[in-house]
């Protein structure tokens, strides 16, 4: 009865064992740190308002944006991008507000978590 069972998990092994090293490599991808998303840093406290004025300025040519005003954050200590908020006329609108954010999160590296618009008087 022994033997019999061996046999059967030999070849189940044989059968399977592309599959089960697939799965093992899976999920020992999966337990690797990610870096994550590079964020860009600023230069410094003029590069931050230099490019916080750039970017404010593409973004205002967005469609239904409307008139916007745009702050970023940095980080205390570091030279990393914290948050953004867009303050815009056009922020009602779901679509204004995907593409601004999907803007800023493409030129800043922030993730969309930490980049909020909102409708206002700017």
């Amino acid at each position: 009865m022994d033997r019999g069972l061996s046999d059967r998990a030999r070849a189940l092994a044989g059968k399977y064992r592309y599959a089960a090293a697939a799965a093992l490599l899976g999920v020992l991808l999966m337990l690797l740190p990610v870096g994550g998303r590079r964020e860009t840093r600023p230069a410094d406290t003029q590069g931050v308002a230099s490019v916080q004025s750039e970017i404010e300025a593409a973004l205002a040519a967005f469609d239904g944006a409307g008139r916007l005003r745009l702050v970023l954050t940095v980080e205390p200590g570091t030279e990393r991008w914290a948050g953004a908020v867009i303050v815009c006329e056009g922020g009602g609108s779901a679509a204004v507000r995907l593409q601004l954010t999907q803007a800023v999160a493409a030129l800043t590296g922030l993730s969309a978590d930490r980049i909020a618009v909102v409708k206002g008087r700017p």
